[in-house]
This record gives structure tokens, sequence and C-alpha cells, in this order.
């Protein structure tokens, strides 16, 4: 046997070893430092999966005074809860595992704090240079591990001793929470990857008072955090817009605003006269009533309206946040090509599919709003017909909506949506699967609802890592937290309860299980049915009881097959410490038709009012 396989073997002769062995005591001081450091930059969540190459990483982190280290089994798990701890906190958390594979499970976070803008800070071990490309075990091609998505990628250095190696540490640090927030290095928010080569020794040194000195404070650079104001030519222009365009509309689709930004928006809508849709996870659904503002609750509806879509095209569209929900909505605003399309960016992170703007503003959309809004106020734009046509239509298709609803001909997805967005408190915080949960809010969530925050993942819109994202947003809110997810989406993720059996976390988890992938029953293929194996291919039963789910995490289970009991199941949960499941059972085929009954009931009551002739002669309202 060669000495090199001698070393990969750990069968090392004397003097070989001590070429390739670490100083304990520079790993543990410059990784102390390190964690130190990132505290003072601002962050506070670190989760960490057991494994051996990360030994310092691990250590190091639990010992560092206020960073709140959380420890999850799954890699794939724990990257999801780290980003739900960043989507609450609005700040960096950080994940650490072993070398190899452990940090191949990270992959699919990363991809979803890219495409939405969410800081994270990826940790992994990695085993020295002299056994990379060797054949030693659990080794990997680590470095470029997550291709393009990450915002920044550094190659640790092998730890060394002194002051140097002690100030780049903590410079590390710093630079890297910076480049996951993005706010001062003109980048959107995302994850940064840290690979960290460490040998052995891992352990700490066991002899008190051999430490090296890590005595001196390390005080994070200054980076400036630019303030962006509106471009004078950019408000100038809207203004201009608002006087000469009656037809305008707001589009806000999912985004986690700032207060200031939805004030601006709710307020601009009241000022200019142009109705806002709003998606469920906009922020804005709450606003219409505390602000008076023109905020539009069934976009999706009145956008499938045939007479009213036809009639009421928009000439100018203002759009912020990512791409609604609302594929109806989308194919309405593409529809109408010599619309113009301000897109207000305010995550420098390209999010217009449409490849119809015609008009980009980078930042500063809340500055952009007010400002023009303070040379608006007063005008009376909001008395024009356009604008009290969609309010009217809004109401309208609200009321049949809600009519049909109240009718619970079968127990189904949207009066679940509607009763949970009804009974949400105020400080409390929604976060909503993708699939079909996103869409029975974008119909059941009404404007009348609280205030609440409402949460989701549309960067990717998978249904991967459910289940421990809403559980990082239950650990970094401590608020009262309800994630509405679907069954398959909540199978996929079922190790991240692990954490659940652990942590005290204050997160109901409603299920509503129609026994597969009920959504797939809206594609045209679903027609074909058994012609083309529809139901293993795309619905795929799985016949579980998820109450046995519940038993074996040992956490608190309900069921409802009512409002009722639903409302009983929120109010026992809501206020509670741990996690509960409300286990909502559905037929998949009453469900789907039970949808698309409400949602032609509301299409044609809108087209019914839209049609009566005090509203067709209107002369601005003409197409």
């Amino acid at each position: 046997m060669s000495k090199r396989e001698q070393v990969d073997a750990g069968m090392i002769p004397q003097e070989l070893r001590n070429a390739f062995e670490a100083d304990a005591e520079a790993v543990y001081a410059f990784t102390q430092t390190f964690f130190e450091a990132l505290v003072s930059s601002g962050m506070g969540h670190i989760v960490i999966s057991p494994g051996s190459r990360s030994t310092p990483l691990a250590i190091s982190a639990e010992r560092t005074e206020g960073l709140r280290t959380w420890i999850e089994l799954d890699e794939r798990a724990a990257a999801f809860f780290a980003l739900g701890l960043a989507k609450a906190t609005g700040r960096p958390a950080a994940v650490v595992c072993t070398s190899g594979t452990a940090a191949a499970n990270y992959l699919p976070a990363v991809i979803e704090a890219h495409y939405s803008r969410v800081p994270l800070l990826v940790l992994s071990a990695d085993r020295p240079p002299e056994l990379q490309d060797w054949g030693a075990g659990q080794t990997i091609e680590q470095q470029g591990l997550y291709g393009r998505y990450p915002r920044w990628v550094s190659e640790v250095p092998i730890p060394g001793r002194g002051a140097d190696a002690l100030r780049f540490a903590g410079q590390l640090a710093a630079r890297a929470v910076e480049h996951a927030t993005g706010s001062s290095v003109g980048t959107p928010a995302g994850a940064v990857h840290l690979n960290w080569p460490l040998r052995e020794p891992l352990a700490p040194p066991t002899r008190p008072g051999t430490d090296a000195d890590t005595s001196a404070a390390f005080a994070p650079p200054q980076f400036s955090h630019g303030r962006p104001v509106a471009d004078a030519s950019d408000v100038s222009d809207l203004i201009e817009r608002v006087r000469r365009e009656e037809r305008g509309v707001l589009c806000a689709g999912p985004m986690d605003a700032s207060p200031e930004l939805v004030a601006a928006l709710a307020r601009f809508a009241r000022v200019s006269g142009w109705p806002l849709l709003a998606d469920p996870a906009s922020s804005l659904r709450a606003e219409s009533r505390r602000q008076e503002a023109p905020i539009l609750d069934a976009g999706d509806v009145l956008t499938r309206a045939p007479e009213f879509s036809t009639r009421m095209r928009p000439d100018i569209v203002l759009r912020v946040g990512e791409t609604p929900v609302s594929k109806a909505q989308r194919l309405w605003i593409e529809a109408s090509e010599a619309c113009e399309v301000w897109w207000l960016d305010q995550g420098l992170h390209w999010g217009e599919p449409s490849h119809r703007a015609t008009r980009i503003i980078r930042g500063a959309a809340a500055s952009l709003l007010d400002s023009a809004s303070d040379a608006l106020e007063g005008d009376g734009f909001r008395d024009r017909g356009w604008c009290q046509a969609f309010e009217r239509a809004n109401a309208v298709a609200r009321e049949a909506i809600e009519t049909c609803v109240a009718q619970e001909k079968s127990w189904s997805g949207v009066p679940i949506a509607a009763t949970l967005t009804s009974e949400m408190p105020e400080d409390g915080i929604l976060f909503s699967s993708n699939s079909m949960s996103i869409r029975l809010l974008e119909i059941g969530y009404s404007n009348n609802a609280s205030a609440f925050r409402i949460l989701c993942s549309r960067g990717a819109s998978g249904i991967d890592g459910i289940n421990s994202t809403a559980l990082g947003v239950a650990a970094g809110s401590r608020q009262p937290t309800v994630l509405l997810t679907g069954d398959l989406a909540f199978l996929h993720d079922l190790s991240g309860l692990l954490l659940a059996r652990r942590e005290a976390l204050p997160l109901t988890i409603v299920v509503i299980d129609d026994n597969g992938g009920g959504i797939f029953s809206f594609l045209p293929v679903a027609q074909q049915g058994e012609a083309i194996s529809f139901d293993r291919l795309f619905h795929t039963p799985h016949d579980l009881d998820l109450a046995r789910v519940a038993s074996l995490f040992e956490l608190d289970y309900h069921t409802a097959g009512s409002v009722s009991e639903l409302n009983a199941a929120l109010a026992s949960t809501l206020r509670t410490e741990g996690v509960s499941i409300v286990h909502a059972r559905v037929d998949a085929a009453d469900n789907a038709a039970r949808f698309r009954e409400i949602i032609a009931a509301g299409v044609a009551a809108v087209d019914a009012d839209f049609a009566l002739p005090e509203k067709a002669t209107k002369s601005s309202l003409s197409a």
C-alpha cells in the first residue's frame, strides 16, 4: 500500500500524519471567530445536520452566544427549515452539514432561495485537498455544487494561527451575510455557499487554556445601505399617465412586502382610480378595508368573465411582485397587445415572463408611488367609471362566491380556504403550499379577512420542503402559524416533522387530503381518463391514513369534515404551543367539481351584472 493509499485508509505513518494534521486550537479559534462575526452581522439562527467532518463548525456554532442552533437529521429538510427561518425574520439563516452527498441535499432549497430572493448561508464541510480525487470516503466535488444559484461561492482556506487568520474569519462572515442579503452589493438576496475543507483531528482541544486567543472583539465592517429615492422623471411620467389614461390597472403578485410598500400601493390605487388586482400572497387583500382603496380580491374571476374581461382590457398596467398565481389574469394582461406594462422590480431579479414590459423601474417603488400620490391627491380619479366598474364587478363576484360556498353541497377546498382565512388572528402567519393550496386561496381568501401575514414559496413554485419551511417560519416568528397544504406536499416532506417532536413550535398544519394529485384533474389530459391511465400516472392515490402520521411523530391530531369542525380545530390549535395536524378529507372528484362550480358562479354573476343597460351605456367603458 502506498503512502497516499495509507493516508486515504487512515493508516498513516507518523511523519506523514504530522504533515496533514490539523492545528485544533487554530481551527476552533477560526471557526469561533467566524460564528461570532455572523452574530455581529445580524444572523441569529443556524440549522445543523449531524456529521463527523463538520464537527468544528457544529461545536463552535453551539458555543456562540446569540446564535440559536437547531438540529435536523435530514439535510434537505434542514435547508427548507432554514429557508422558513429566513422568510420569517428577514435575515439570513445558516445550515451546516458534513461532506459528500449530504451537501447535495441542500440544492432544492438553494434553488428556492435564488428564485424567491431569500437569504441563506450554506456551510458545507469538506475533505482537505490531499484527500480530494484520491478515492477517500464521503468525498465528492463540492466546489460549484449548486451551479449558478448561489449569490457568492467561496472555498474557505485551511484555518491557520494568528491575528490575520482571525481577521479573515470575521471578514468572511460579514461578507457572506452581505452577499446573502444583497442589500449593499446591488444583487437580490439569495444563498451563499462557503465550502470548508477540514483536517483531522476534528474534536476541540481537551486541555484547558490551550485555545488560541480570540479575545479581540470583531467589529463588522460598515457597509453602505443605499436608500433609493424615485427618479424625478419616473414620477412625472407616472403622474402624466394617470391624468391621461383612465384605463389603468395595478397588478400585485406574491411578495412579502414592507409595510411602506403595502401602504404606498393601496394609497396610489385610491388616488389614481386604477384598481389593484391583489394576489392572495401579495400582502394587500387586508388593506382595502383599512385604507379604503380599490383593492380587488376576485381578479381571477373578473378576468375569466368573457364579456367583462374583453371590454375592460387596460391601456396601462403597473406590475409589482412575482408572477401572479392567476393564469387567467396573466393571459388577460398579455391579450392587450397595445398595453403599456410598467414593471416595478423590487428584487433586482428578472421576474417578468410575459415579455410585455415596456418600462422597468429597479427599486424605489414606495417612493415612486408616494410621490405620484402626493401630486394626484384630491383629483377625484377614483370617481371615474373605469374604477367603479371594477369595484362593482369585484363585489358581485365575491358575493356569488360566498353564496355558493355557503351552500356546502360537499366539503371541499374553497370553503376550507375561506374558513381558514376568516379565522386567522391578526398576529398570525399563513404559509401556503403551492399547487392547489394557493389556488384555493386565490378564490377563497376575501378582503374581509384580518390583516395576518401570508407567505409562500413561489420562487420555484414546487412542493418540496413545504412542512420544513413552515416549521422554520413558526420558529423564526414565534407567532401563531398555519400551513395550508395538500396531502402530496405533506407526504413529500414527512422527514421534516422529526424536528416537530423536539421543538414546541406554534404551527397548525391544515392538510386538504384528496388522496392524490387532485390539481391534475384540471389539466386537459384529465379528460382522456383511463384511456391514458390518468389515475395511475397523474392522480397517484396513496391510500394512506394521515392519522397514523400524527401518531408516528406524536403530534396533536384533529379531523375537520365541515366548517364548524374546522373552526373548532383552529380554535383549539392556534393558541397551543406545539405542532398540530388538522386533517380535512375531501373527495377528489367532488373537490374539483365544486372548485369549477364556484368559479363559474362568480363568472356568470359578473357578466350578467355587466350586461345590464346602465352598465352597457357607459361610453368610457367602450372597448
